[in-house]
């Protein structure tokens, strides 16, 4: 395993690196273990998360390979979702079906990897042969800079619940019943607290004169 603060590389041990199954094995996980998993793992117990691996991988492989063809793109993506849970190990204290949570983690991951690939797609039959890069001035980028710093900041003053459902919604696509079904909430709850994290991002966005389509864009496009 490799840490170094940077990269966590889960294909080395104690995770063996993702590879077709023959079979679907899962291995069912109870419901007060699971939780009591996600709460270690949230806490950085390797061990937890070692488990929640062996016992989801298997699944997940599986609906990537629904729609994948290539055998080392639906072990690589599978790879790069549970190295995405556990650099978020800490919302996993919030969440009440970890099956829901990776399933839907995979989804976006497959929509991002298949969006990609279109466009790589289009690329090579050259329908980006007359493309620009438009040019930015220093100042035009300093501008940016304070732009965005503005709106991570509204975004950072939410409580912390509006915060992560806000995002959810926005960055992460998931539906209002999919954050419901995550959280444990039940859907009017969802919407409210959306609404209320919505308005007040408006608000104070507009107190300092940007738009909340540049907050929308900044989720949307950041790495």
């Amino acid at each position: 395993m490799k840490t170094n603060g940077k990269r966590l590389y889960l294909c080395f041990t104690p995770l063996p690196q993702l590879s077709l199954p023959e079979s679907i094995v899962h291995i069912r996980i109870a419901e007060e273990e699971e939780r009591n998993l996600l709460e270690n793992v949230a806490a950085g117990d390797w061990q937890a998360f070692t488990r929640l691996y062996e016992a989801y991988s298997p699944l997940i492989l599986h609906y990537l390979q629904v729609y994948l063809a290539d055998k080392h793109d639906v072990e690589e993506i599978g790879q790069e979702v549970f190295l995405k849970v556990w650099k978020k190990r800490e919302l996993l204290v919030t969440v009440r079906s970890f099956k829901n949570y990776v399933f839907i983690m995979a989804r976006n991951a497959l929509n991002d990897f298949l969006k990609a690939q279109q466009a790589l797609i289009q690329k090579q039959a050259g329908y980006s042969k007359d493309y620009v890069q438009p040019h930015y001035s220093a100042d035009d980028k300093l501008i940016t800079d304070q732009y965005e710093s503005i709106a991570r900041t509204a975004l950072d003053t939410l409580p912390e619940k509006q915060r992560q459902i806000f995002l959810l919604r926005t960055r992460d696509e998931m539906t209002i019943q999919e954050i419901a079904d995550m959280l444990g909430m039940s859907v009017g709850g969802v919407h409210k607290s959306l609404q209320q994290a919505t308005t007040y991002l408006k608000d104070y966005l507009a107190k300092n004169g940007i738009s909340f389509t540049l907050l929308l864009l900044i989720l949307f496009f950041q790495p």
